[in-house]
């Protein structure tokens, strides 16, 4: 709280800093952690940020049955909602090499309520917190 209140927020989505790659660090979000599901998380979990194209995607290698560590992604469109805030409609899903469409109620929305050169906060619309940290530049 105290970091995001450091941050005016201004055109956050316009700040080029946000284009990249970036490692999740730490949520609060139960789905993105596995917790409940047969699959534990192997590697770490990337998320990929364009705003020139207004795409996402989050990658990550998980454990089935702790017999088989399988790559699995998820790619979305952004659309602009607040300088800070953007709505996210999930496209595809990729587990391996099997890849099939996004039910249109995957959605979500994310605002970026701090953001630096080394590090970002977010906040989701089911009040979960994420914190990264850059990985590389696109």
């Amino acid at each position: 709280g105290k970091l995001e209140a450091k941050n005016l927020k201004n055109n956050t989505l316009t700040n080029p800093t946000l284009n990249g790659v970036w490692l999740l660090e730490y949520t609060t979000s139960d789905s993105i952690l596995g917790r409940g599901s047969s699959s534990s998380k192997v590697g770490p979990i990337y998320q990929t940020i364009n705003t020139i194209n207004l795409t996402a995607e989050n990658s990550e290698t998980v454990n089935y049955f702790g017999l088989l560590s399988v790559p699995r992604k998820v790619s979305a469109t952004l659309r602009v909602m607040s300088p800070s805030k953007v709505a996210v409609q999930f496209q595809r899903f990729t587990i391996g090499p099997i890849s099939f469409q996004a039910p249109v109620s995957f959605k979500g929305e994310l605002d970026v309520t701090y953001l630096d050169k080394d590090l970002r906060l977010s906040r989701g619309d089911k009040g979960n917190i994420f914190v990264l940290t850059k990985f590389k530049d696109l």
